[in-house]
């Protein structure tokens, strides 16, 4: 792993060149690495931010594969990424409250502020987002520009190589916290990146028993990693789910569970894995569902039975709570929840493509990418 750097990627305040380096995608399907786009301006109302370094998340992979269920979402040309922390850098007209160089990251969530989800205080649902990295510009590149609204302070002691995924990291609390688990029956199916952040987050709040499911290999070795420490040994249990033996497995956890788990956390999007999640919860428990399919239709299999009969509650997670995700996820961390372990590579920006090849490939949890490694010391 290489050594990520101790001091902030451009000096914040400072007058920028005219251009910097970033990662674009011009058309649906492609993405460049390009030295040549102009520096962006803060508009009235915006931060710029000198990006100090940034997280590849699964979906930035599907973009630059063209993965045609993005392709109504997608809004070529446009800044790819949405992970990041940097240090403020330039204020637009009407911004007060901040400093130069303060280190910061931002909610990418651009939101209307006047449907109905904003205004009942659930903007993260809010009917016309926008999404930066996706159909506005990202923070793969030196600098970017944020609503003054969307950014979040952070603690100046908190290393640049966590504070770049706090995005995903916030999803895991959204996702973990949306029902009460202290001392309940967890589980937890998908064993990704965000599938280990929540665990991770449940062990640190007290969930009695944590069950993880997963398909792969690779990700059933990083749990059971984990189970092996301290207090973990004795309440995280780790289950492989292949296609020939799902029932086994979903009646393995129902008869050691005593009927079910109180909470199943859905991570994968994985028709199989969301019928299983549905299945090992006991009657009126809590199914969260954060992961997303590949296809517009997913079969809920014995409806009936499985769901309505046994009243379970079903939750939609999309995003981060603004702002209490965030809240909550800086609370954590302030007390002691750790995350640095996810990081398994850390690259320059230029060198996002090989990120790409080693997430497809399952071999990495979290890539952590630097801008100023691309750039000669000055």
């Amino acid at each position: 792993m290489s050594q990520s750097p101790s001091l902030p990627a451009i000096l914040p305040g400072a007058v920028p060149p005219a251009v910097m380096n970033a990662i674009v995608v011009p058309e649906f399907g492609i993405w460049q690495y390009r030295n040549d786009v102009p520096v962006p301006e803060p508009k009235p109302g915006q931060i710029r931010i000198a990006v100090a370094a940034c997280g590849i998340c699964g979906t930035d992979v599907h973009i630059a594969k063209g993965d045609a269920s993005l392709r109504k979402l997608l809004e070529p040309p446009f800044v790819q990424g949405h992970e990041f922390c940097g240090h403020v850098d330039k204020l637009g007209a009407g911004v007060s409250g901040f400093a130069i160089g303060e280190l910061v990251s931002a909610e990418m969530h651009e939101v209307c502020g006047k449907c109905p989800a904003c205004l009942d205080g659930k903007a993260h649902a809010c009917a016309f987002t926008r999404y930066r990295g996706l159909n506005e510009a990202g923070s793969f590149a030196d600098y970017l520009c944020v609503s003054a609204s969307n950014v979040v302070r952070l603690p100046p002691d908190l290393p640049v190589r966590v504070a770049a995924f706090l995005d995903p990291l916030g999803n895991a609390v959204h996702t973990a916290c949306k029902v009460p688990t202290e001392g309940k029956k967890v589980l937890v199916a998908g064993y990704g990146a965000i599938g280990a952040m929540v665990v991770e987050i449940l062990a640190f709040l007290g969930a009695g028993e944590i069950h993880v499911m997963d398909v792969k290999g690779k990700a059933l070795r990083r749990a059971e990693e984990r189970a092996t420490l301290g207090s973990w040994r004795e309440r995280l249990f780790v289950h492989k789910a292949t296609h020939d033996h799902r029932n086994t497995l979903c009646d393995h956890i129902l008869g050691i569970t005593h009927g079910g788990v109180d909470v199943a956390l859905e991570m994968s999007g994985h028709p199989d894995a969301i019928n299983d999640a549905i299945r090992c919860t006991r009657a009126g428990g809590d199914v969260v569902m954060l992961g997303l399919p590949t296809d517009n239709a997913v079969t809920l299999q014995d409806f009936g039975r499985n769901i309505i009969f046994r009243g379970l509650t079903l939750h939609a997670v999309v995003g981060r709570e603004m702002y209490r995700s965030w809240d909550i996820m800086l609370d954590l961390l302030k007390r002691g929840l750790k995350t640095e372990f996810l990081i398994t590579s850390e690259l320059p920006l230029s060198q996002i493509g090989e990120g790409y090849k080693r997430i497809a490939a399952g071999t990495e949890q979290k890539v952590v990418l630097y801008p100023s490694m691309d750039r000669a010391p000055r």
